[in-house]
């Protein structure tokens, strides 16, 4: 399909590097093209860390879309790993099961107390950063997570303080990195939510990174991927597409199975990077393997090495037909003889030009492609593409922070003033539970002394 009719046909998600160029382009189509959407137009939805003008605001973990604890569990994962990319190679060892459950115990937590109202990604940050003597007796007076924790409180009650503290500051070290009064902002609000393909709220929604900031807005992102992936990946949605440039830069769980199972649901996925060995890099060998070999079209510019090996040997070999000739003294003798070659040739894959492609694509039962396999040139009409962007529309304010009587904004006062309350809000929290427990004749035994 061509960009137009993309644009047009589809609810989309595009997350990419070069924030807002992309985003420009998608609100202009958006714009250009409201004729076609039918009796729900989309709404569109910008997230930004740099710029909260220009941003909504959006919880990821808002508590209406979380039904299990399994929930609490993958977004804490998926935090967890975008943070420390390490551990993907290392699941299952102690001290990284270990921050995710805590993690996850508290993001439940604060689920289920006063129907979430503080179910956001910076309080259970702020939450963690409370002492461990008043965290744990809070989290095992629910009893469905005394026995998720009961690893820490085995640790606890033992005295075995080093492994105790070695397993906080597991989740407490990497999620410190989060704590910024801009990503509080974006991150605690309810401008929108994440099932951007309800059919009777259908979102465009543009995410952009920042690759200065790449650890840290990675991670955050991640977050909402994750939650988007779970809620789009449904039956009677619209069509809808993720569309991700530079993959490489967050960790996406859950991405494998959503190319797999995705496409009876109307969801097509398109991913963007460098090299498949930025993939093997940051997913691990299986997942990224698995990745590879999901995805049905393939669209490259010019590589080299492996992964020009590789797609070679992905679009096949053809019987070649060649001649030789020799020559004597005496005669000029020819040869015919035909034997098995690259289709495309790890050479020519590695010298492409610029606006060169090869690839395939996949077809359907009822619309056979012939030729599946191509080697191209992608014209690009330039003049076209520069008299569209001259009459592209800017992204509009978002977040208005300017007071009716002062012609100046606000938006450095608002954003503190929202950080200093979600530390508020944990300790009034914290506070409130410690005088419940100790109220409780049962659960008062769960204090240390002291407290």
């Amino acid at each position: 399909e061509t960009g137009h009719d993309y644009m047009t046909r589809r609810r989309v998600l595009s997350l990419h590097y070069k924030s807002p160029d992309l985003t420009m382009i998608a609100y202009n189509h958006m714009l250009n093209n409201m004729d076609k959407y039918g009796q729900y137009p989309p709404r569109f939805c910008f997230i930004n860390f740099d710029d909260p003008e220009h941003s909504h605001r959006c919880n990821p973990i808002h508590p209406d879309f979380m039904t299990d604890i399994a929930d609490a569990y993958e977004s804490a994962y998926t935090i967890m790993m975008n943070l420390n990319r390490t551990w993907l190679q290392k699941q299952g060892d102690f001290f990284v099961e270990s921050p995710i459950v805590l993690f996850a115990a508290i993001i439940w937590y604060l689920k289920r107390f006063e129907n979430g109202k503080y179910c956001t990604f910076p309080h259970a940050i702020e939450f963690l950063c409370r002492p461990y003597e008043q965290i744990f007796p809070i989290l095992t007076s629910y009893p469905e997570l005394e026995n998720y924790l009961s690893p820490f409180i085995d640790a606890w009650q033992g005295n075995a303080q080093e492994q105790l503290q070695g397993q906080i500051a597991s989740a407490k070290i990497p999620l410190t990195r989060m704590i910024s009064p801009q990503l509080y902002w974006i991150m605690t609000g309810d401008d929108f939510t994440l099932d951007i393909n309800d059919p009777k709220e259908p979102k465009i929604l543009c995410v952009g990174n920042n690759p200065d900031r790449q650890n840290i807005y990675g991670a955050a992102l991640g977050l909402y991927n994750s939650r988007i992936v779970k809620l789009i990946n449904k039956k009677g949605m619209l069509k809808s597409g993720v569309i991700i440039d530079e993959l490489p830069t967050i960790y996406f769980k859950g991405l494998d199975n959503l190319i797999a199972t995705a496409r009876s649901n109307k969801v097509a996925v398109c991913l963007g990077f460098q090299d498949f060995s930025q993939l093997k890099r940051d997913y691990g060998d299986k997942e990224a393997a698995v990745v590879m070999n999901t995805v049905g079209n393939i669209f490259s510019g010019q590589v080299v090495g492996e992964t020009a090996k590789t797609l070679s040997e992905r679009f096949g070999k053809v019987l070649q037909k060649r001649q030789s000739m020799s020559i004597n003294r005496n005669d000029v003798s020819h040869s015919f003889n035909t034997q098995m070659d690259s289709l495309i040739p790890q050479s020519k894959i590695s010298t492409l030009t610029q606006g060169m492609f090869v690839g395939s694509v996949s077809d359907n039962i009822d619309q056979r492609i012939d030729q599946k396999i191509f080697h191209a040139e992608i014209v690009v009409d330039s003049e076209k593409v520069k008299a569209d962007e001259a009459r592209y529309r800017p992204i509009p304010i978002l977040t208005d922070f300017k007071d009716d009587t002062e012609d100046k904004s606000k938006m450095k006062f608002v954003i503190q003033k929202n950080y200093e309350q979600v530390k508020k809000d944990v300790r009034d929290l914290v506070e409130r539970e410690i005088e419940r427990i100790k109220e409780d004749p049962v659960l008062c035994r769960l204090l240390p002394k002291g407290i």
